[in-house]
This record gives structure tokens, sequence and C-alpha cells, in this order.
């Protein structure tokens, strides 16, 4: 096996895939998985066989999922001009994220796919910022979408769906809570819709997800309207403990705590533990205090590649394998060559 490289577990996906099954199998969903998460072929086959289709932004990623004739949602923040009417015709659905582009670009794109809006909800939610679209730029805010909606419903004569994605590792009081906003500000528009689309972000298979809380609302809200056909997109919650990167000591300096250095390195391998200013559990260390301390640093020739100091069970040497935990969902699309580095290797167990 080359180092670095990203183990994908067969075994533990497929275990996540089962509870998807289930879920699809208990409720009337469709399931689309969100393409931007992983999208090496090799987990793609698997993934299309549980799953209904796919979420995608862009004619690049439809190429990877073609081949499975799945349905696809498109969206994307901003959508290129040359694209987005081929995007609409490989489409089974399409959200616009703000009413600039749907004014610019329903028309020509109504008549090859079903027409949904983003809407940011604001939903007031514990959960990191970096990844809390409702503080962010994604989806029309709800009150201006209200708005313009009571003062020219012509101008959404096209819209068939509106698309909420409003979570990142929440529970299933979360997914309450924007039940709770749909019917609280939109039942007069919910009865002219074809489709919801409730995003990512829920974390079903973490082991403190409440799945009968979850279905219990849904089937609530199904009752009301029967008429919409709903959708939702996870991502991580599909590859959450499914993969680890391996790397291998380069080298150790002593200091007061050993620097190790590694064949890997934060912005060419581990961008999204940068992003979320997360430090990775690595296989045999923790953060309690042992003998062995050492300060986990990477292969490029930034200062600040520092990965993290972390407390090992045994000493390590020069030529040792560690392993990342739970390290494939965005991390494996997000790889750079910066400074020369090797991309990791997918291997699958």
């Amino acid at each position: 096996m080359n180092s670095p490289t990203f183990i994908l577990e067969q075994k533990k996906l497929q275990e996540n895939l089962a509870h998807f099954e289930y879920l699809a199998k208990e409720t009337s969903i469709i399931w689309l998985y969100t393409l931007k998460a992983f999208d090496a072929p090799e987990g793609l086959a698997l993934i299309a066989h549980s799953f209904d289709g796919f979420s995608l932004g862009n004619a690049n990623e439809y190429a990877k999922v073609k081949e499975y004739g799945k349905k696809v949602h498109s969206y994307t923040p901003a959508y290129y001009e040359e694209e987005v009417e081929t995007l609409a015709k490989q489409s089974n659905t399409m959200s616009f994220n703000s009413l600039t582009q749907y004014r610019r670009y329903a028309k020509r794109c109504q008549e090859h796919t079903s027409l949904g809006l983003r809407i940011n909800p604001k939903l007031m939610l514990n959960q990191p910022d970096y990844c809390n679209s409702n503080r962010s730029r994604l989806g029309v805010p709800y009150q201006n979408f209200l708005d313009v909606y009571q003062e020219d419903k012509e101008v959404f004569e096209r819209l068939e769906g509106l698309h909420f994605h409003a979570f990142c590792y929440q529970d299933s009081h979360a997914f309450e809570d924007l039940i709770t906003h749909i019917e609280d500000n939109y039942t007069a528009i919910l009865k002219r819709l074809k489709w919801l689309n409730f995003g990512g972000g829920l974390d079903f298979t973490s082991k403190t997800f409440d799945t009968v809380h979850f279905m219990k609302v849904l089937q609530t809200f199904q009752q009301k309207y029967p008429q919409l056909t709903l959708y939702f997109e996870p991502a991580s919650a599909v590859l959450k403990d499914v993969g680890q990167l391996e790397a291998t000591v380069m080298d150790i300096i002593s200091d007061t705590i050993p620097i190790v250095i590694l064949n890997i390195s934060i912005e060419s391998h581990l961008l999204d533990i940068a992003i979320a200013h997360v430090q990775p559990t690595i296989k045999g260390a923790s953060r309690f205090k042992s003998d062995y301390p050492y300060q986990i640093t990477g292969l490029s020739c930034i200062a600040g590649d520092v990965i993290g100091s972390y407390y090992f069970n045994e000493k390590l040497s020069l030529g040792d394998t560690i392993y990342f935990e739970d390290m494939l969902a965005y991390t494996w699309v997000k790889q750079t060559s910066f400074n020369g580095l090797r991309k990791a290797t997918l291997s699958v167990l």
C-alpha cells in the first residue's frame, strides 16, 4: 500500500448505507447523495446502489454519475451561463440560490426540469460557523422571498419547489425546528408546490440520532401535505467513520516535545480540518498525558503546517505508520499538490 493513502472501509460504508436503505423503506423520501463530499468511483458504485440519485452543482460532477442513470438534483451558488441549460436537461430538479439567478435563468430552464429556489430560513441553531448556512450567502433570506411573493406571485409562476439546507451535524430536533418554520411561513405557498428539498447536514448515522423522532416529525408533515415529494441530500452521514488516512513518519526532531514530520500536509491532504478548525483523531493516540508526547506536523514548507499535539501509547520511530480516523468526507475531494507533495491514493478494504 502506497503512503499516503485514504482507506475506504467497505464494510463500514455498507453499514451506513443499510441505515439509509431502512429509512427509504420506512418513508417515501427520495434520497440523493451529495457528490461534493466524496466522489471516487470505488465509493460511488456502492452508494448508487443504495440511493435514489445524486445532488450536484456542475457539469464536471454530472459526468461522474451519469452512468448510473439515477435522479439528479442540481444546485450551485451561481450557475455558469454556458452550462445552466445543459445541466437543466440533465436534472430532475434544479434549485437557484438567489432571486437574480432565478429571474435570469428560470425561463430557459423550465421546459427541461422542475425549478426550485433555495431559501435561507435563518434558523438559530448551535452549529459551527464554517458550515452554518443560516448565516451565509446561501439561499434567499426567507423574509425577502415572502415579501416578493406577496407583492407579485406571478414572478414565481415557474416555481415548483423550495430547497432548504440549514443543517450542519444536527439532530432530529433541528429538523423539527425547520418543519415548524416552514409551517409557520409557507402554508399558502406549499399548496401550489410539487416538492421540498431539505438538503443535508442531519447526522443520520450518529449513534445519538433519534430516528424514531425524525420519522414521526416527517410523517406528521407528510400527512398534511401529501402532494409534496420530499428530498434529502446527506453527505457526511453517508461517510461517517468509513475512512482513514494513512501517513508515514518521515522524521522526528528532538525538542521539548519531539516534533514528528509526516508525509502529508494540512494544505495538501487535510484542508477540511483547516476550514473547520478541528484537530483530527489519530488511532492509538489521545490528548491525555502519557509517556510519549509528540507534536505532529506536515511535510510542506509552511511553518504553520502543524496538525497538533498528541500523546501516544507507544514510542514512535522513523517509518512508522499512523492513521487519522474518520478522514474521508470532504478530505479526499479537497486534495491539492501544494508544494509539490504527492496526493494520497485510495485503497478499498
